[in-house]
Order: C-alpha cells, then structure tokens, then sequence
C-alpha cells in the first residue's frame, strides 16, 4: 500500500492553486493546509481545496501534521522558506526558480543535504513524450553530431501584470530578473538539458516596453559543452504569446519542438523508432499534445511523490534545477558587465 503524503502549501496565488488543483488528482496525498498572510484569499482557498489556513508559514511549519512543503510564492522568497522547511524535517518542492541568487542556490541544497531530506524544482515542460523523445535522440545520433541549437519564447505582458499583486513582479528583489529568469528559464532549461550544459555565454538584455526593475527582452550567444553552439531569444513584449520553440540542428538530421511538441523531423530514423527508457515510459506514457496546463504539473508530482517513497532522488532534484538559475545569472553578469 503507497504511503499517504500530507502536504502544506505556501502560497494561496495562482500558482498555489495549480498545485493544489495537480496535487487532487493524485491518490496518495492529501492537501491538509495552505500558508498564506491574505486572510481573504487564504479562507477562499481552503474552501475551494481544504485544509486548514494559516496566516505564517513558520506557523503551519511547527503545527500542521505534513510531511511535504510546496513553495509557490514569489521566487526571491523561496530560499529562505525551503530552507525553513528543511529545518522542521519536511520534504520541499518548490517552482521555477528555485532561487534568483547563487547563494541562495547553495544554501538550499545545503540545507535539505543537512536535514536528509528532498527537494524538487517544478520544471513540467520537459515531461511531454516528445521532449524527452528528442532528449534520447540526441543521445543515440539521430542527428548526428549537434551544431547548432537555438531556442525562442515569445511572450506578451501587460504594464498591468507587472503591476498586480503588490507589483513583485520585475523586481530584482522577488522576481530576480524579468522575461528570462520568470518565463523563459523554461527553455533555458530545456536548451541546457538537451545539450548537455552550457560553457560560455555572451548577451545583451534590455527594458525597452514595460516600466519594470528588470529585462523584458533579451538575446544571448551560447557555447554549449557539446562543442555546439546556440542562441536564445526571449521577450514579453510580444503582440501576443507564441509558443516557445527549440530547433536543433545536427550533422545529418535536424528537429524542432513547438510548445514541447515535435513539428519537425528530419532524420534517417523515425521518431517512433527511438527507444525510451523504462523510466520514461513511467513519466510520459500518458502525455497527450492537447492535455490541460495542469497536467503538466500533476504527472511531474506524481514522479517526485514516487520517487519520495521509495527514498530516490525525484524529478527534478535541486543540484539538477540550479543548471537553469546558473545560466540565467551568467547571461545577466555578461549583459551587465
């Protein structure tokens, strides 16, 4: 019988909603209380989800009965929360990124190391079949030797998204950058993992449409630890949003994911003739292109939870999420000077 994960959530926003919406479909864990200082939008979230509401984090931490914390607030608030949680003996999952500096990087994974217990970075976008179809792809030569990939992402915010909920948004203290460490670190992610890392960086970031701390767009040169290289371009200054794109290109072949779907092919082998692990067929058999958003969230949840249970380390871990955080910190050193 699956052990049964009681789990905190701190945050009652949007995203807290999506992980408490996620975390019902999953049958061996139970929502039991939510942090969040907004007695309106607490109450209204309990009521929705369950649980019990509790206006301090460090409040839920020392008196509700949970096994798991689930950080969804402001990104430059979530070194200090996960490590908290560490501290009180709970496992920690917390959203992209999963911290805005490196030493708050650092001091996570210390923290949860010291305490013996896990953390996992929510990075759902690379849990569509085709994404890790491309991921083994690479591996077995489908293409031949990788020389070039670029990815873009393309997005539209208004001076109002910036500007709600107390305007954290494009701050460099609770956002820890604009359209790079908020939305495209997505792709940045995906761009890294597929090619194996990145070794040098050149960039330009700019403000150029909204009146924020932070880039709203930027472009980047990348030398990849494959030898390839690559380029990144990314904006929320977009007449509307498109879905983010990665187009890598090989010696013999070459491929291109839309929004984490495969729209092209060209190889000597058949995309369906790449042999997925074990492993994979367990994350994405279940993927489908049309799926709702929070699908994303509830199969990466259902990995993490598993891999829990049986004390492994779950998808993604922390050393491995800090990749994104660590490339989106370098592109700004270089832009900045």
């Amino acid at each position: 019988m699956a052990r049964l994960f009681k789990v905190g959530i701190s945050g009652a926003g949007v995203i807290g909603a999506t992980h408490a919406e996620a975390l019902s479909h999953l049958d061996n864990v139970r929502l039991v209380a939510v942090a969040e200082p907004r007695e309106a939008a607490g109450k209204a979230f309990v009521e929705k989800w369950g649980g019990t509401h509790y206006t301090s984090y460090p409040d839920m931490l020392a008196k509700a009965d949970i096994d798991l914390v689930v950080v969804a607030t402001p990104s430059g608030l979530h070194p200090d929360q996960v490590i908290l949680a560490a501290q009180h003996g709970k496992h920690v999952i917390t959203e992209k990124p999963m911290a805005i500096t490196k030493e708050g990087l650092d001091h996570m994974i210390q923290a949860v190391d010291d305490a013996g217990v896990k953390l996992a970075v929510i990075f759902q976008n690379r849990l569509s079949t085709d994404v890790v179809r491309v991921k083994r792809a690479l591996e077995q030569g489908a293409f031949g030797k990788p020389i070039l990939a670029n990815g873009t992402m393309y997005w539209h915010r208004t001076q109002e998204y910036y500007d709600a909920n107390g305007g954290w948004r494009g701050t460099w203290a609770l956002d820890g950058g604009g359209a790079l460490m908020n939305q495209a670190i997505h792709t940045i992610d995906q761009l890294q993992w597929l090619m194996g890392g990145v070794q040098e960086i050149k960039a330009f970031t700019g403000t150029l449409n909204h009146e924020i701390e932070t880039e709203d767009v930027a472009a980047a040169a990348f030398i990849f630890s494959n030898g390839a290289l690559g380029t990144l371009a990314a904006t929320t200054c977009s007449l509307d949003d498109q879905g983010p794109r990665i187009e890598i290109i090989g010696t013999t072949g070459r491929v291109t994911l839309r929004a984490n779907i495969i729209t092209e092919w060209v190889s000597d082998c058949s995309h369906d003739d790449i042999a997925l692990t074990e492993h994979d067929h367990a994350l994405v058999d279940d993927w489908r292109a049309d799926e709702p958003w929070v699908m994303g969230h509830q199969r990466q949840l259902r990995a993490i939870f598993d891999a829990i249970e049986n004390n492994e380390q779950p998808y993604v871990a922390g050393g491995e999420a800090r990749a994104a955080v660590d490339v989106i910190l370098r592109i700004y050193q270089d832009a900045n000077g």
